[in-house]
């Protein structure tokens, strides 16, 4: 049914080290209860010492960045975290302006003539992920509102079993 096929890509070491530019690792690291020096070791794919899965789960929790999360997904050839606790039906219009500049954005980048570095693919791959987890929240905020009202749904599904085939 899933074919979870690692990446040839290093998805999760390029996720690593991003988070490690953007984020002060000493305070991370008090939060989540290791010394600095370990998180650093085991954020550098260079070394032996890897993030275990209560690793991930402290980190994502203390700083509400799933750049980790991510990376881990798109090694294994998914698509990025969506954090459920974010939906909500009145940021739907939020959601759908920052999905339409992120795509925005990724077609400006399609027609640039400029190398292809390794921060310019970050910086798309950031923005395809941020217009993904956007539509997400769109489906999921729509979602969330017309299960919470059983009403409505169910007016809207004799509505449309009896007014639209007598309109075709």
């Amino acid at each position: 049914m899933f074919d979870y096929q690692l990446s040839k890509h290093s998805h999760f070491d390029a996720a690593c080290r991003a988070f490690a530019l953007a984020h002060n690792i000493e305070d991370v690291s008090a939060a989540i209860g290791v010394r600095s020096q370990v998180l650093r070791n085991k954020l550098n794919p260079e070394q032996p010492h890897r993030l275990t899965c209560d690793d991930l789960l402290a980190i994502t929790a203390h700083t509400e960045d799933a750049v980790l999360l991510d990376g881990l997904l798109a090694q294994i050839n998914c698509l990025p975290s969506v954090p459920r606790n974010e939906a909500n039906s009145h940021n739907v219009p939020m959601f759908a302006l920052s999905a339409t500049a992120d795509v925005g954005a990724i077609a400006g980048e399609a027609v640039s003539n400029a190398p292809m570095s390794q921060a310019r693919k970050t910086a798309i791959l950031h923005r395809a992920n941020s217009a993904i987890r956007n539509l997400s929240l769109i489906v999921l905020s729509v979602e969330a509102r017309f299960q919470s009202t059983p009403m409505m749904a169910a007016a809207v599904d004799v509505f449309n079993t009896v007014a639209v085939p007598a309109l075709s």
